[in-house]
C-alpha cells in the first residue's frame, strides 16, 4: 500500500511536470455576486463542502457548484490523470496527510496574488491555518474552513470517583505530562477503569509537539518525543491502561456508553462524529480538559486549480467557505464544527454550551488551545511516515519487536516509501 501510494504522487509529479506550461493567468473576479454565473466543479474527499452551497447560492443563486465526493483513499488516484488530462475540477481538497504535496506542488494557485490578494482576510484565520496551506516559498496555496484542536474528551463523572474533582481546569492539572497521564492511568486501574480508549490516539498529541518534522532537508528525523511516545504505549499496553483496541473498533466504539473507560485523547471531530452521536445515557457527563499538551490533528484544505477556467467563480466559493465569517458561523451552529475563522470561533464561544458536555462551551475550550498550538511541521511525507511509525510501535508495544528493532524497522519502511531520503 505505501509503494502504491508513493507511485501515485510521483505520477502526480510528472503529470503536473507536463501541464506546467498552461494558461496560469487569474481570470477577473466579477463583483456583483448576481452577475456571476456558470458551472463549477468541486472535488472533495467529504461531504462537508456540499453543506456549504445552499447559503452561498443564496448570495450566488446563478453559480452551480457541483462537488464530486471522492473517497480519500483513491483521492489521488483520480486526481492524477484528471489534471494531467486537462479535466481537473476548478476546486480539490488535500487532506492533512498529503496537502503539503500538493502545496509544495504549485497545482493551486498563489492566493496572495491578484486578483485574490488573501493577504488582506487572513489575519482573522488561525495561523496553523495559513501556514499549513503555505508553500516553501511563502506563497498561500490552500486555505480551510475547518481548525482541529484536540483534547482529552473525558468523563467528569469518573474523574470525580478517582480524583475527587470533575472541572476542566482542575483535571487538566493532574494531567500536564506524560507522567502525570501515566501516574493517573494506575489510579483508574485500581477502580477498574482503564484510563484510554486506545493509546494510539495518544500519538495525535505527541506528534504535534515534535521539535523536528519527519524529513528535514532530505534527512529522516526521529524526534525524541516519538522515542518518549513508544516508551508510553509500551508501559500503557504492558498495564492495561487502555482497552487493548484500535480506534473505531466495536469495543472503542462503545466506551463511550460504558463506565470503564475515562477518556478518548482526540480533536474536534472526536467529539463531533464519536461521542456527541453516540452519547446517551452519558449526557451531561462528558468534558473536555487538555493533556499532557496542546495539539493539533487532521484537516482538509482547498485551493483553486491553476489550470480552471473558472477562477472568478471559484474563488467567489473557496472565498466564502474559508473566509467569510457569517458563512462559518451558520455552518457552525448547525453541523458543530469548529471553524478556521477567529471572529466566527470568538461569536460561538458566546453562545450556549453543549448538554452532552454539561454545558461547556466546545468553541470557548478550543479558541483557548488555538492559541497554545505549536508551529506546523507538516510535510508531504506525513501520511506515510505516521502510518509506518504507528506500525512499529504497534509491534514493539506488544512485544513483537524491541525498541530497537521497532526503530531500525521504522528506518526501513520509510526508506522504502521514500529512497530519497537519508537516514
Amino acid at each position: 500500500m505505501r509503494k502504491g501510494i508513493i507511485c501515485l504522487l510521483i505520477a502526480f509529479a510528472v503529470a503536473f511536470s507536463l501541464t506546467a506550461q498552461g494558461n496560469r493567468e487569474s481570470a477577473p473576479i466579477t463583483q456583483n455576486p448576481g452577475t456571476m454565473s456558470g458551472v463549477l466543479n468541486v472535488w472533495s474527499s467529504g461531504e462537508e463542502l456540499g453543506r456549504f452551497v445552499e447559503n452561498f447560492n443564496k448570495d450566488y443563486p446563478n453559480i452551480e457548484v457541483k462537488i464530486t465526493v471522492v473517497p480519500n483513499s483513491d483521492f489521488v488516484a483520480k486526481l492524477t490523470p484528471a489534471l494531467a488530462g486537462g479535466q481537473g475540477p476548478d476546486i480539490f481538497t488535500g487532506e492533512s496527510d498529503y496537502v503539503k504535496y500538493f502545496v509544495n506542488a504549485g497545482v493551486w494557485e498563489d492566493l496572495r496574488k491578484a486578483p485574490y490578494n488573501v493577504d488582506q482576510y487572513t489575519d482573522d484565520m488561525w495561523q496553523y491555518v495559513r501556514s499549513v496551506g503555505t508553500d516553501a516559498s511563502g506563497s498561500v496555496r490552500a486555505l480551510s474552513w475547518q481548525a482541529s484542536p484536540g483534547s482529552l474528551i473525558y468523563r467528569r463523572d469518573l474523574a470525580q470517583k478517582v480524583f475527587g474533582v470533575s472541572e476542566p481546569e482542575d483535571v487538566a492539572k493532574l494531567l500536564d505530562s506524560n507522567q502525570a497521564m501515566l501516574k493517573a492511568a494506575a489510579a483508574f486501574k485500581t477502580q477498574g477503569i482503564k484510563m484510554f480508549a486506545s493509546w494510539e490516539d495518544i500519538m495525535n498529541m505527541q506528534f504535534s509537539n515534535r521539535k523536528a518534522p519527519w524529513v528535514q532537508d532530505g534527512k529522516l528525523i526521529i524526534d525524541p518525543s516519538m522515542l518518549e511516545f513508544m516508551d508510553m504505549a509500551k508501559t500503557i499496553t504492558n498495564n492495561g491502561y487502555d482497552l487493548g483496541v484500535s480506534p473505531w473498533a466495536p469495543e472503542w466504539m462503545a466506551a463511550v456508553e460504558g463506565n470503564d473507560c475515562f477518556c478518548y485523547v482526540l480533536p474536534t471531530w472526536g467529539y463531533q462524529f464519536v461521542v456527541k452521536p453516540s452519547a446517551s445515557n452519558t449526557i451531561g457527563k462528558w468534558g473536555l480538559s487538555q493533556g499532557a499538551v496542546p495539539y493539533v490533528k487532521g484537516g482538509t484544505w482547498l485551493g483553486i486549480n491553476k489550470d480552471s477556467k473558472q477562477k472568478d467563480l471559484a474563488w467567489a466559493f473557496l472565498r466564502y467557505v474559508t473566509l467569510d465569517s457569517e458563512a462559518q458561523i451558520a455552518y457552525a451552529k448547525q453541523y458543530g464544527e469548529y471553524v478556521s475563522l477567529k471572529s466566527a470561533d470568538t461569536a460561538l464561544a458566546a453562545g450556549l454550551g453543549e448538554e452532552v458536555l454539561a454545558g461547556q462551551n466546545l468553541f470557548a475550550f478550543y479558541n483557548d488551545q488555538m492559541a497554545k498550538i505549536p508551529s506546523d511541521l507538516m510535510t508531504a511525507y506525513d501520511g506515510q511516515l505516521n502510518n509506518a511509525f504507528l506500525s512499529t510501535v504497534r509491534s514493539y508495544a506488544t512485544g513483537m519487536l524491541t525498541k530497537d528493532a521497532a526503530v531500525n524497522q521504522f528506518k526501513e519502511d520509510a526508506k522504502t516509501a521514500y529512497p530519497e531520503l537519508s537516514l
